[in-house]
């Protein structure tokens, strides 16, 4: 006769052990495409502009497009 203590089978399943998932990040995703669109709007309007114009306020074409592959690698690198 063995002298197994145990009342009832053991609880095996990989779901009992699982930690619960963390959604802390999700409700940064809607703000992130929000600000995504709203730069990327920013930066088109610039480039519509006039070289004149963007001459007086001090900025170039290739300086937006700089900033704009700049702004959007860093974006990207942070997911």
């Amino acid at each position: 006769m063995s002298c197994n203590s145990a009342v009832g089978p053991a609880d095996t399943s990989v779901a009992a052990h699982r930690p619960s998932p963390n959604l802390r990040w999700f409700w940064k995703l809607p703000l992130a495409i929000l600000n995504g669109m709203a730069r990327r709007r920013q930066y088109n309007e610039l480039l519509d502009l006039d070289d004149r114009f963007l001459a007086d306020i001090g900025v170039s074409r290739t300086m937006i497009a700089e900033a704009r592959k700049a702004s959007f690698s860093d974006w990207r690198d942070s997911w």
